[in-house]
């Protein structure tokens, strides 16, 4: 396969060269905007940088079937073409459409609320989800371009809230659920998130809750868990394989909440997401969250939840908000998946560093507004009664 990079003024003129030199069977990998020339870092100009692939690219561009070959061959390929061609078109379609609802965005956003867009775009809001707020907005606030920057930070807190509350779950933990699973890839911080969960059924709620690890991959989680359990004087289970559950299970059939944790494992492994499907596969009522890092890139988190599909995910806990900058993947993610958000982790402490998700502070910490600059009134502060 070959593959080649273009710079290129438009895709239009991407797609003439790269018919002319890979042949009309090459397919676009990706395309994003860049900034070229220039001298000491200034007039540089965009342009659209385009990589393009083509197995038969070292091959003569025009190869005619052999008489000899069949029917059946030279028909498939002569469909193998059709499909590239139409996988081309596609991709400049989709390019043009994507490009021409930027620029009618851009055309038409108020000076006022320019200066907020841009803090989300840097905040990694994607694209798709910047345009929605900015027709919401704009078609809500016909009269935004006579308000002040301060007034229209307080309609774009109000827009992020919104959305943020559309996609979070009313109550935290399912009373109603005998167990409360959480799955997710390695170093998200499960074993501590399902420390303080517990902890907080236990001392909050007067719960009898016990502990089921099957994270027998690290050592350190087991011991962790284990000694989370002493302390709270709570019962705790070790299962290695999934022919151990059913006993475990049993062996806490006096408590009212179960708490497993689920080996953090490598979510691009089929066998990996096998070995969650037999532990979510029980006949009782299951909560499953999914455990996800704001340390993560938006495009990383993505591939997990797309790898995630088959698997019963009913909420999701995002954990590490103390550690990151960058807060746009949690707007990305409520927008783009149907699964609602509990609970956010904000710290190593047990059990006071994490909270119910909370929509106007996710919002606030997207914006990296505080109450002067928005006008809002409501005080945000970390939620430890809502258990």
């Amino acid at each position: 396969m070959k593959i080649k990079r273009y710079h290129v003024n438009s895709l239009p003129q991407a797609v003439q060269q790269i018919r002319l030199e890979l042949g009309e069977n090459a397919v676009i990998l990706n395309t994003k905007e860049i900034k070229t020339g220039g001298f000491l870092g200034l007039f540089k100009r965009k342009q659209l940088e385009v990589i393009a692939a083509s197995e038969a690219a070292e091959q003569k561009m025009e190869q005619p079937v052999p008489k000899e070959a069949p029917k059946e061959q030279a028909e498939t390929e002569v469909l193998t073409r059709i499909n590239q061609m139409e996988q081309l078109l596609g991709d400049f379609i989709k390019y043009q459409n994507q490009n021409q609802n930027q620029n009618q965005i851009k055309q038409h956003t108020p000076s006022t609320l320019a200066p907020w867009l841009e803090r989300l775009k840097e905040q990694e809001v994607d694209e798709e989800v910047l345009q929605y707020l900015a027709k919401k907005i704009m078609s809500q606030h016909p009269s935004i371009e006579q308000q002040t920057e301060q007034e229209v930070g307080g309609i774009v807190l109000t827009a992020l809230t919104k959305l943020f509350q559309d996609g979070i779950a009313p109550e935290g933990l399912d009373a109603n659920a005998a167990i409360i699973t959480l799955i997710g890839p390695t170093g998200v911080g499960k074993t501590t998130t399902i420390a303080k969960l517990a902890s907080r059924q236990v001392l909050f709620q007067r719960k009898k809750v016990g502990f089921l690890t099957a994270d027998t991959f690290r050592i350190a989680a087991i011991e962790q868990l284990k000694t989370y359990a002493n302390i709270l004087n709570i019962p705790i289970e070790v299962v290695e394989n999934s022919n151990q559950l059913k006993e475990s299970l049993n062996n806490l059939k006096n408590c009212q909440m179960i708490f497993m944790d689920s080996a953090g494992r490598n979510y691009l492994e089929e066998q990996y997401i096998e070995e969650i499907n037999e532990l979510l596969s029980q006949p009782f009522i299951q909560e499953n969250h999914l455990v996800l890092s704001m340390t993560s890139r938006w495009k990383d988190m993505k591939q997990i939840v797309e790898k995630m599909k088959s698997v019963q995910i009913d909420r999701v806990i995002l954990t590490k908000w103390d550690e990151s900058t960058c807060f746009g993947a949690a707007l990305n993610l409520i927008y783009h998946y149907p699964y609602p958000l509990s609970f956010i982790s904000l710290g190593q402490g047990v059990p006071e560093d994490i909270m119910q998700a909370e929509p106007e502070y996710m919002a606030k910490k997207i914006l990296g507004v505080d109450e002067d600059e928005t006008g809002s009134s409501t005080k945000v502060e970390r939620i430890v009664s809502a258990f």
